[in-house]
């Protein structure tokens, strides 16, 4: 291998290369975790663990939903919502689907969003009810087809579910009643209780995401990366850092937004691949919430 000059101010221990990279994607170590440690969480949400064992059952049949509503492998499907587990339960579950997913940032104008459904040629959303009718507005004018809604609410603890519902839900706009023809996420997850992922081969070569570009220089670009390419990434944070982070015990704080590509390749792929717990904060800016959260889950 060449002697590039910035190897000589690698940590130590930290290898040149790691090639050959095993021919994975993050599905496989999803797999590989709800095979081996079935109850230990993947995701922590507002004091409430979801473990690899119900995020698999729960994207796989998120997956059977989509192909019963006709998305084919390739297929874009896009999430307008914060970071919450429907983020993670939907990317997996369209992966498993074949779809290429689209993590859109919530905070979009009308403009911007409806540039980005249209440059990716989404023609199913997942959406935050918060958000829900900003995309009713724009939907027209877009490959839309299918929107599936879903709130905060639906995978917090029960007791503070419902507090929400009582205090927040409508005060903070999240109530939202559903136009017709659209649908809920947990209701479409519950027509598939007990489904079988779709059998479906997803290789490491295969696009798994487009994330939009910040547009600095000009219009958001929707940047495509591969199942492979997340793996890879994973693999290299872990060769930096895998000394401080040990293997089903260790929690990753991810306050970073997954629509965001370093929170995706820098702290999910990283997760995933060293087996340990993210813990998902939905808004950074909310200093007691973050708190909160450093406070309970101890990342």
């Amino acid at each position: 291998m060449a002697e590039y000059r910035w190897l000589k101010n690698y940590d130590p221990g930290v290898p040149h290369t790691l090639e050959p990279y095993p021919q994975k994607t993050l599905i496989d170590y999803v797999d590989e975790s709800a095979k081996e440690h079935p109850d230990y969480p993947m995701l922590l949400f507002k004091k409430r663990k979801m473990s690899y064992a119900e995020i698999q059952k729960l994207s796989d049949e998120f997956a059977a939903a989509l192909v019963a509503r006709g998305v084919k492998k390739g297929d874009r499907v896009a999430l307008i919502m914060p970071n919450c587990p429907q983020a993670i339960i939907c990317r997996w579950g369209t992966w498993k689907a074949g779809g290429i997913l689209v993590h859109l940032n919530p905070t979009y104008t009308e403009g911007e969003l409806e540039h980005a459904l249209k440059d990716c040629g989404a023609e199913t959303v997942v959406v935050l009810t918060m958000f829900y009718k900003q995309l009713k507005k724009i939907q027209p004018r877009t490959s839309v087809k299918l929107v599936i809604a879903t709130s905060i609410k639906d995978y917090l603890p029960p007791v503070l579910k419902v507090l929400f519902t009582l205090v927040k839900e409508k005060k903070e706009g999240h109530y939202v009643e559903l136009e017709g023809g659209d649908v809920w996420l947990v209701d479409l997850i519950k027509q598939q209780d007990g489904a079988k992922r779709p059998d479906l081969k997803i290789v490491p070569s295969d696009y798994a995401l487009i994330l939009f570009s910040g547009g600095t220089t000009g219009t958001p670009k929707g940047v495509i990366g591969t199942h492979h390419s997340q793996v890879i990434t994973g693999l290299q944070y872990k060769a930096w850092f895998g000394t401080m982070i040990e293997d089903y015990k260790d929690v990753i704080m991810t306050l970073l937004p997954l629509f965001h590509s370093f929170a995706t390749y820098g702290v999910m792929c990283t997760a995933v691949v060293c087996h340990v717990a993210m813990a998902l904060v939905p808004n950074p800016r909310d200093r007691e919430d973050l708190i909160a959260t450093i406070q309970h889950d101890k990342p």
